[in-house]
């Protein structure tokens, strides 16, 4: 069982009362609040043209991620990628493995000293026992 405290609580609520959308979780990551949402409310959750994500980065007065749950985990890697495209994503028993287009998007991937990439691997982590691997 999960537990969150109070502030996350406070900003759970505050997101599925603008949005409308169902949070599966919420983490919250330096100037960064990212939201889990259930499958299929992404449109909801963004709003139309990005309206509720900007209301929510006006509110919060942090920068705000929406990202669409899935049960298959390749699909949720892609779906925390976004809006990254990568050439292919491959799962092989516990790990799933990034296929980057070119040194640019792999990059950007990792981020400075891996700091993308160690975010997506906790996020995963919490749903899926799999190791992320980029090549």
């Amino acid at each position: 069982m999960v537990s969150y405290d109070m502030q996350t609580i406070g900003l759970i609520n505050l997101f599925e009362k603008i949005t409308r959308a169902g949070v599966k979780d919420c983490f919250i990551m330096e100037s960064t609040l990212i939201f889990v949402v259930n499958q299929g409310d992404i449109g909801k959750a963004v709003g139309k043209g990005g309206s509720n994500i900007q209301k929510l980065t006006r509110i919060m007065k942090k920068q705000v991620k929406i990202i669409q749950f899935d049960s298959n985990p390749s699909k949720f890697t892609l779906n925390l990628l976004f809006p990254l495209k990568p050439a292919e994503i491959k799962q092989d028993d516990d790990k799933i493995i990034i296929k980057a287009k070119d040194i640019s998007e792999k990059g950007k991937i990792f981020g400075r000293e891996k700091t993308n990439l160690k975010r997506m691997q906790e996020i995963i982590s919490k749903y899926f026992p799999v190791k992320l691997m980029v090549e």
